[in-house]
């Protein structure tokens, strides 16, 4: 099936002679139908990207398909996108409903039928209620809310969201979350969402996209890119906290919550890998303790696990025990997140 939007070598550059590039030679595919999130640190080009996609930047090289035709020049109002802003981007002048409606009524449709998209879609939101009302008079979430109503009701080819929860508190983010998955599901609307959250990624994902220095680093299934991360960029993007060099097995990664520490003299299973350490910290956070370890593996010789943390105390020599099926080989190892590559 053709792809709704297609990205062919596309790249952006800012600047004169010393220009940087702020996407490089990106080629994507937004399936039809599905949710495609693009995940990377600031300034990795993620919005830069989503910018070109809506026609407000135009690439520096490379093509742009819209439904299958070339829309590399054409503008933002003729391409039937619909977009979600991170500052909701609401007139507060109008009510509710001439919001939502604003999109239909620049595209001259009938009087009724602005009407009832303009009605469906504050009820596909829950805020059919709140029609009559301005954007002063409701909260953060339900501005989000109102934002996300004006975009579905034109019914857009691709819905674009650029950060769109960033400015909620952590409750109301989670909350949001599951209101965006519901309606991009009970619509079947091809969306693409940036943003920095990886928890945000991994729930609304079927498609993440992984972006670092205008490059993409890694795609795919997020079921299948978080336990095998490509690169040491992905792994420590994704939480990954570990980075030995174990002999025989060579630079690898491995999360905290999967490494097991025994007492010194104890043995570790046969199908782990075993490393003699000392504690140098355990931190309290909550329900868990990190405990830090030094180790005599090369690399980054300290690892960290996920622990009780019942009685031990830096200083304490323990036994780190490395289950061998969480061990993820890494393609490279050398260059820390969030350096420049």
């Amino acid at each position: 099936m053709e792809p709704v939007v297609r990205l062919d070598r596309v790249s952006h550059r800012f600047g004169g002679r010393d220009a940087v590039a702020a996407v490089s030679d990106l080629d994507l595919d937004v399936a039809r139908g599905r949710f495609t999130t693009l995940l990377g640190p600031s300034g990795c080009g993620k919005t830069t990207t989503l910018r070109m996609i809506a026609g407000f930047l135009r690439p520096t090289s490379g093509r742009i398909l819209l439904e299958g035709a070339d829309a590399t020049s054409t503008p933002p109002e003729k391409r039937n996108i619909g977009m979600v802003f991170q500052s909701y981007a609401l007139f507060p002048h109008m009510t509710i409903t001439d919001n939502v409606a604003f999109g239909l009524r620049t595209r001259r449709l009938p009087g009724d039928e602005v009407r009832r998209r303009a009605g469906e879609a504050l009820e596909l939101v829950g805020l059919s209620h709140a029609a009559g009302r301005k954007p002063g008079e409701l909260s953060g979430g339900q501005q989000q809310r109102v934002a996300l109503a004006r975009a579905v009701a034109i019914r857009p080819s691709v819905l674009l969201l650029d950060e769109p929860l960033s400015n909620l508190d952590a409750r109301l983010r989670v909350q949001m979350r599951r209101e965006l998955l519901r309606v991009q599901r009970e619509t079947g609307l091809t969306a693409v969402l940036v943003t920095h959250d990886q928890e945000e990624a991994l729930e609304l994902s079927d498609t993440m996209v992984i972006l670092n220095a205008g490059r993409l680093e890694q795609q795919g299934d997020p079921r299948e890119v978080f336990p095998r991360p490509a690169n040491r960029f992905v792994a420590e993007f994704l939480g990954y906290d570990n980075f030995p060099v174990l002999p025989g097995a060579g630079p690898v990664t491995i999360r905290p919550e999967h490494v097991r520490l025994l007492p010194a003299r104890a043995a570790e299973g046969a199908d782990e890998a075993g490393l003699d350490g000392t504690v140098t910290a355990v931190t309290f956070q909550g329900s868990h303790c990190l405990v830090e370890v030094d180790t005599p593996a090369g690399g980054d010789a300290t690892l960290r696990s996920v622990h009780p943390g019942d009685g031990l105390r830096p200083g304490d020599s323990v036994r780190v025990a490395l289950p061998r099926r969480h061990l993820v080989a890494l393609a490279d190892a050398a260059a820390p997140a969030g350096a420049d590559r």
